[in-house]
């Protein structure tokens, strides 16, 4: 029989600290309130070590759930829900039949805590690295107007959305990201190995010729990588690690998301990716009966951009002061004029969240046009920068060469 910690207050008005030794933790908090005692704390010893080590140091052994796979799992959660299975049962399924590890450790997790006596969103607010406060919430209200089984839909199916929309950002960076890498490496080794030796042979065959400006600077760019490339390295890994330190802080990473949002091409694509997942994350959250409100605090974490996210909070503050939803959206100047009038228009209709999931399906398309434009012009851009590095470093090596051809019929 497992035996739980417990917190909590007596008649008296004193905190009550201990153990209690029960079959469920339902059962625990009953026993503990025949004698007369408020529980606010009951940790199994478990728990309370899988506590302690994700709080050790920040971080955790366990392996993180890939995105697809428990956008899967809550898929045939939701499925399992609808079919009339309990919840328990639900879970203990989706374990059974769970092929990645950390997915079944996920499972199986949930499964324990929910025959602990916890409900599913406790359950799954005990994982945040696993479960966002936006899924926890949807729960939540499901599990208290007893829909559980019409949000856990839902929720799903804004998972698959969310990392459709994310495997669509990522293909669109990974051929560039991999060009300009592959391209830099290139150009150091090429100055600071290849190039010395090809142009020391020249200078040995040019004797005092004066050298074309292309190849003394090309040789100090050289001489500088090959004496200092230590200091370098250094200076670059300092400047990665202070700029991650700066994105950090509030300040940081507010101005570094406005930067991102004038960019062009690329900030019109991020933009519509964050207007998109508004429109789906709002519908979504209006749909499972969550209020206005608590719907915009918790999906301002989910934008990707705190320039966004921070207008997401002046709407909400003119909402408490009577505002609609609507009017405070098109003062930000950041959201399109089609979105509001859609809002507009739910709010007078009582369609809001019908209205806005299909406005997020139009959104998702133009997203991913956008990146597709993206992932055509930004390699194309990188492409013609190398052009101009590598015809700057041949006119280095070749002009003394031609120098030295015309200078010698002239001797």
């Amino acid at each position: 029989m497992p035996e739980y910690r417990y917190s909590a207050i007596g008649d008296d008005g004193e905190a009550v600290t201990g153990r209690i030794a029960s079959g469920a933790r339902a059962e625990a908090i009953s026993q503990l309130a025949a004698r007369s005692l408020y529980v606010t704390d009951l940790t199994a010893p478990g728990q309370a070590q899988e506590a302690a080590q994700g709080r050790a140091g920040g971080w955790s052994l366990r392996r993180r759930v890939p995105m697809r796979a428990r956008a899967s799992m809550l898929r045939q959660l939701a499925t399992a829900l609808k079919a009339g299975l309990g919840l328990l049962p639900a879970l203990q399924v989706v374990a059974e039949q769970a092929e990645q590890a950390p997915l079944r450790s996920l499972a199986d997790h949930l499964a324990q805590r929910v025959q602990a006596g916890d409900s599913l969103s406790e359950a799954m607010a005990s994982r945040p690295r696993d479960f966002s406060r936006l899924e926890v919430s949807m729960v939540r209200v499901g599990e208290t107007a007893g829909v559980l089984d019409e949000v856990m839909g839902y929720l799903s199916e804004f998972a698959e959305r969310d990392v459709d929309v994310r495997e669509q950002v990522r293909s669109a960076a990974a051929y560039p990201v991999f060009v300009l890498s592959l391209a830099a490496v290139s150009v150091v080794v090429i100055v600071a190995v290849i190039l010395p030796r090809v142009i020391g042979t020249v200078i040995d065959s040019t004797g005092t010729m004066a050298l074309p400006a292309p190849t003394r600077i090309l040789l100090g760019v050289s001489g500088v990588l090959r004496s200092y490339g230590w200091a370098l390295a250094i200076a670059a890994a300092g400047a990665v690690v202070g700029f991650r330190a700066w994105l950090r802080r509030p300040a940081g990473r507010l101005a570094f998301d406005r930067f991102k949002l004038r960019i062009p091409v690329l900030g019109t694509a991020l933009r519509r990716v964050a207007v998109g997942r508004f429109a789906r994350t709002l519908g979504t959250l209006s749909a499972s009966g969550i209020l206005i409100l608590e719907a915009l605090d918790v999906l301002r974490d989910t934008l990707g951009n705190e320039a966004l996210a921070q207008k997401i909070d002046e709407v909400a503050a003119e909402i408490v002061q009577g505002q609609s939803i609507a009017d405070p959206l098109r003062r930000t100047g950041q959201f399109p004029p089609l979105l509001i009038q859609v809002i507009a228009m739910g709010e007078r209709t009582g369609r809001l969240d019908e209205l806005l999931l299909q406005t997020a399906q139009s959104y998702e398309k133009e997203t991913a046009a956008a990146l597709q434009r993206v992932m055509t012009v930004l390699p194309a851009v990188l492409i013609v920068l190398l052009a101009l590095v590598i015809a700057f470093i041949l006119a280095a090596v070749l002009l003394p060469i031609v120098e030295m051809g015309t200078a010698i019929p002239g001797t």
